[in-house]
């Protein structure tokens, strides 16, 4: 007994101590696997940490990218308006201003008629009488027992003819109704057909009278060309000068130019003389900046602007080039010979600070003769030598507003 509880304790002692290995194994799984986890967790922290860098990285260089090419197309878009400006004389040449009043005569363009009640509906179709039913008797008993059906074979017999009567007068009737059917229908198509043809005549009249009042209006003004043309052969102030209106309306001036700018004139008939008014357009009104860039520093797209030399030249440019194109154009257009000289006057309206009036400053003032100014190439010339050869007054300097004197022109 003594050994068998020794053994017994000796088992118990054993079986401790496999479960405090087992305990001891457990927890240092437990911390294994923490330290995993917690490894890991640092891992993601760190590809988190570096995919967002990455991601800011690129959104940093797309914006950049973004920058530069706005910068691109802002100085794009400056090279066109200021090329455009620069160009004012230069893209006058390549177009004959002359205006053939004749092609201005208008044709009426009329839409092809449309109504809803063109289409033509197909008549009623023929009304088809349905087959006629015919008497079929029931077979006649035959063998043996045709000497005991005799009487269910009559019977059966006298039931089909009686079926057979009611089917065929069934169908006498549908047919007797077929004519009165038929009448209807070609009635009620009839009544349609004039209720379409009323709509479609209406529709016509409408139709009709607006291509009437459409002609009515391209004939009025035909013969309000009519006259002009008539009253410009006979060289009538008023219609040499409406000739002029229509020869700078069409002249196209970059949009910068054309919301800036004006022109009026007047013809004097015993002078045959051209008296224009051209207004340019104010200093502040042409770009002052000479290109575009982008500070990455400050994440800013900065203007560099033309250095006042520079700006007052292109301004003083553009004086020049808006006075040659517009003389240029009078007389290139004037190919009936109506206008043998040309007074012009131009200058900017502006607020006077001193007395906040809205004044005309004169920039420049010219008198030229047809026969002096059509004597110039002007695909060749610098038009400021061009001004003064022909004696121009021009400012001392237009993009100050330093007026010249108080004249309307200027003689030979």
């Amino acid at each position: 007994m003594q050994y068998q509880a020794a053994k017994a304790q000796k088992e118990r002692a054993r079986q401790v101590a496999a479960a405090e290995r087992e305990r001891v194994r457990l927890e240092r799984e437990v911390h294994r696997a923490e330290a995993a986890a917690a490894l890991a967790r640092e891992r993601m922290a760190r590809a988190d940490a570096q995919a967002l860098a990455q991601a800011e990285r690129e959104a940093k260089r797309l914006h950049v990218e973004a920058q530069q090419s706005k910068v691109e197309s802002l100085n794009a878009n400056l090279r066109e308006e200021l090329a455009a400006i620069d160009s004012v004389l230069e893209s006058t040449l390549a177009v004959d201003d002359y205006v053939d009043l004749e092609k201005l005569r208008r044709v009426a363009q009329h839409p092809e008629f449309k109504s809803p009640h063109q289409v033509v509906p197909p008549p009623p179709a023929p009304i088809v009488a349905p087959p006629e039913p015919y008497y079929q008797p029931p077979a006649p008993p035959t063998g043996i027992s045709a000497v005991f059906a005799k009487k269910k074979h009559a019977a059966a017999t006298a039931a089909a003819q009686a079926q057979f009567a009611q089917a065929h007068e069934a169908w006498q009737a549908v047919v007797a109704q077929i004519p009165q059917r038929q009448l209807a229908a070609t009635q009620q198509y009839q009544a349609a057909e004039s209720e379409r043809l009323r709509r479609l005549a209406d529709d016509r009249r409408r139709y009709d009278a607006e291509c009437d009042e459409r002609q009515r209006v391209v004939d009025a003004e035909n013969e309000s060309l009519d006259d002009l043309i008539n009253r410009f052969a006979a060289s009538e102030p008023d219609a040499v000068e409406e000739y002029v209106g229509i020869v700078f309306g069409n002249s196209i001036y970059p949009d910068v130019i054309a919301a800036n700018s004006d022109v009026d004139f007047s013809y004097d008939a015993d002078l045959r003389e051209l008296c224009i008014t051209l207004v340019f357009p104010p200093p502040d009104a042409i770009p002052a900046t000479k290109s575009f860039r982008y500070v990455r520093a400050s994440d800013e797209i900065a203007e560099t602007k033309l250095t006042q030399k520079d700006f007052a030249t292109r301004y003083v440019n553009l004086v020049n080039n808006m006075t040659l194109r517009t003389v240029h154009e009078v007389w290139e257009s004037d190919r009936a010979g109506k206008i043998d000289s040309i007074s012009l006057v131009g200058g900017v309206n502006h607020v006077d600070p001193a007395v906040g009036k809205d004044v005309f400053v004169r920039l420049l003032a010219l008198a030229v003769s047809r026969e002096d100014f059509l004597e110039i190439d002007l695909s060749r010339i610098t038009p400021s030598e061009t001004l003064k050869h022909l004696r121009a007054v021009v400012s001392k300097a237009p993009h100050r507003l330093t007026p010249i004197g108080d004249m309307k022109g200027v003689r030979k």
